[in-house]
């Protein structure tokens, strides 16, 4: 059953991932983060009042509260990393890059949950980090330098906290047993507590002064991502289910959102990155065996 709650996150994340791009390409980033997150918070706390499920998730403990802010200050850095990226860098290269984020997950998987990996799993992480090497060849006939890219490394960066953030939703949901509904009522205020400080900090110093500009994918991309975070914190509740294969089978969004990426935004080079996007995807597959 976890697999089906999972797989639809996946099918949410790749529209999510389409409308992060529309709302973000040349505008301000943390200005789409934060009316985003409200919006998606909001529709979600609206669907759980209905359900009547809020007093229950306002009955939360201090360390149980403290543990889901970490969650919070995890995943905002990521967003905004992912974000920065995702302004400069092709859909069709940013959103791969995310989708290898289940290799580090499975590394950690292995060190912190004991889940041993076998020799046709490792066969599969070579792949992954061989579709990076054929993304650089990819992206130096668009005029990015891979491995020198500041907007690469932020993607990475971006990841790498992303796996973070899945290693820590199965300590809270499965070791800590904390309720999917208070995990995310609590972890969407907490994100829109953190980009309201980092925004009024940026408007105090007066960081970049790129101009906002309102776009109708904004709050679409907040809903998106409430729903598809919903569907798979409650196949990561369910008891027993590797967090390694879990987030694999998320990320396989990334084809959805690749072709349909390479449709809206009309990107080119398409051939070389979808060989570097089946080479990551064929280590995801192996990963999963």
């Amino acid at each position: 059953m976890w697999t089906c709650w999972i797989l639809a996150s996946a099918v949410f994340l790749a529209f999510y991932d389409l409308a992060k791009k529309a709302s973000v390409r040349e505008n301000a980033v943390l200005p789409v983060l934060l009316l985003a997150t409200v919006a998606g918070g909001g529709a979600y706390v609206a669907v759980l009042g209905a359900a009547g499920g809020i007093p229950a998730a306002l009955d939360v403990s201090a360390r149980d509260l403290s543990l889901i802010c970490i969650k919070s200050a995890i995943v905002s850095t990521s967003w905004v990393l992912t974000y920065c990226a995702l302004r400069s860098l092709p859909i069709t290269i940013a959103t791969p890059i995310r989708a290898s984020a289940p290799a580090i997950v499975f590394i950690a998987a292995f060190f912190l949950y004991g889940e041993q990996p076998t020799i046709v799993q490792g066969l599969g992480i070579a792949l992954v980090f061989a579709g990076y090497w054929a993304f650089s060849k990819a992206g130096k006939f668009e005029g990015i330098d891979f491995f020198r890219s500041r907007a690469v490394w932020l993607a990475i960066g971006g990841m790498c906290m992303s796996a973070v953030s899945s290693i820590w939703d199965k300590f809270i949901l499965q070791k800590c047993a904390i309720p999917v509904e208070t995990v995310q009522f609590w972890f969407q205020i907490g994100l829109v507590a953190i980009y309201s400080l980092l925004l009024t900090g940026q408007r105090i110093l007066r960081i970049d002064r790129r101009r906002f500009e309102w776009r109708w994918t904004i709050p679409a991309t907040g809903v998106l991502l409430a729903a598809a975070d919903w569907l798979y914190f409650h196949g990561l509740a369910i008891p027993d289910v590797p967090i390694s294969v879990g987030s694999l089978m998320r990320r396989f969004s990334v084809v959805i959102t690749f072709l349909l990426g390479a449709i809206f935004f009309k990107e080119r080079n398409l051939k070389r990155k979808g060989i570097a996007l089946a080479a990551i995807l064929t280590g995801v597959i192996l990963l999963c065996l």
